[in-house]
C-alpha cells in the first residue's frame, strides 16, 4: 500500500486479550451496543515498524456495565520510518496515520466477530467508523 510515496505493509495480526463478562440476565434480541475505542501507536524506527493496538470495550445503551473487552496488534512495517523524525519525533502524515487507524478498526471488526461468535456478545458489530473522527494526537 502506498500513500505520499510512503510504502508500507501489513506484518503481523495478534489477539492480545479478549474477555466476557459473565452475566445472570438474556440481553434483548433488538439490544443496542455502545463501545469505547482506543488505539494506541507503538513505534520502532530501527526496525522500521509501527505497532497498532486497538482497545474495544463493549456496553449496552442501558447500563455500563462492561460486557466485554478485545485487544489487538496489528504491526505495519514501513520502507523507512526515520525520514519522518523531526526533532527527536515521529511526524508522519495525517493521511497514512487515518489508513493504518482505519486498517486496524477493520481488522478488529472481524476479529470481534471471530471471538464473540456464539457468546451473547456474538451480534456486538463493531460500527463503520470514520478513521477521520479520533482524536489523533
Amino acid at each position: 500500500m502506498e500513500t505520499q510515496n510512503i510504502s508500507f505493509k501489513l506484518k503481523n495480526i495478534e489477539l492480545i486479550q479478549s474477555n466476557i463478562t459473565p452475566i445472570d440476565y438474556v440481553l434483548s434480541p433488538d439490544v443496542i451496543f455502545k463501545f469505547t475505542i482506543n488505539i494506541e501507536h507503538l513505534i520502532n524506527i530501527k526496525d522500521n515498524l509501527i505497532a497498532i493496538k486497538p482497545n474495544i470495550i463493549i456496553f449496552t445503551e442501558d447500563n455500563d456495565t462492561i460486557l466485554g473487552t478485545l485487544t489487538a496488534s496489528l504491526v505495519f512495517e514501513f520502507d523507512n520510518l526515520s525520514a519522518f523524525v523531526i526533532e527527536n519525533e515521529i511526524k508522519l502524515p495525517l493521511d497514512i496515520i487515518i489508513t493504518i487507524n482505519s486498517l486496524s478498526i477493520s481488522t478488529v471488526r472481524g476479529i470481534m466477530f471471530s471471538t464473540f461468535k456464539g457468546t451473547y456478545l456474538h451480534n456486538a458489530f463493531l460500527p463503520v467508523i470514520d478513521p477521520k473522527a479520533f482524536n489523533i494526537q
